[in-house]
């Protein structure tokens, strides 16, 4: 067998091979555009806030500086004496996803705000799975915060006020809003999706 004959059949077995594996990638292609489809057009919104607590004091039931008891009252001023007032709370999110394929979440990326004042940032790092159909998801962000650090020189009335009242009686936010970056893991891939969007009372898709 020639030369010219040898080099017609490697290109022959070359073809063979690589037909397949380039139809297999565009197929990995398409799943992978249809999963990153699918998590841009999830729907997110805030529905409740609980268990907040200043200082380790839970202050669900408590709307003025003026409810608190000697004993709560002596937590909270040792705790401002030390030079923090740390806030913490859960603020729950769901995730709707209107698509017939499922959207899985690795990370959510966040920014809460009080009053339109940062208060903090992070991340959640965990896989969130968004049945498809309308499926929903709950998210539930516990949020830390020292608001001597977020409101340096406010006096202590006004530190413990501005930690207060942050949820109506029926535990919906009225004083927090959230902003966030989802972020979806396909094929091993992450992808980010493009910067955050603003979350509210109804469902929105951050489009």
């Amino acid at each position: 067998m020639n030369d010219q004959n040898t080099r017609k059949m490697i290109r022959n077995k070359l073809k063979v091979l690589i037909i397949p594996i380039f139809i297999s990638l565009m197929l990995s292609s398409c799943s992978f555009l249809k999963e990153i489809a699918s998590l841009g057009k999830c729907e997110f919104r805030v529905t409740t806030l609980d268990h907040p607590t200043l200082a380790g004091v839970d202050v669900s039931d408590i709307n003025s500086f003026g409810d608190f008891g000697f004993a709560d009252m002596g937590i909270l001023t040792a705790s401002i004496m030390k030079g923090v007032l740390p806030l913490d709370f859960t603020l729950n999110i769901e995730a709707r996803n209107p698509n017939p394929a499922t959207a899985a979440m690795n990370r959510l990326e966040y920014i809460a705000l009080i009053d339109d004042v940062q208060i903090a940032t992070g991340a959640l790092d965990q896989r969130i799975e968004i049945p498809a159909s309308g499926g929903i998801a709950t998210i539930p962000l516990r949020l830390s915060t020292d608001l001597i650090e977020i409101l340096k020189k406010d006096s202590r009335q006004a530190l413990i006020n501005f930690g207060l009242n942050l949820a109506d009686a029926g535990n919906r936010p009225t004083r927090v809003s959230i902003k966030v970056k989802p972020t979806i893991l396909v094929g091993g891939i992450e992808i980010v999706y493009p910067g955050y969007f603003d979350v509210h009372y109804d469902f929105s898709s951050g489009e």
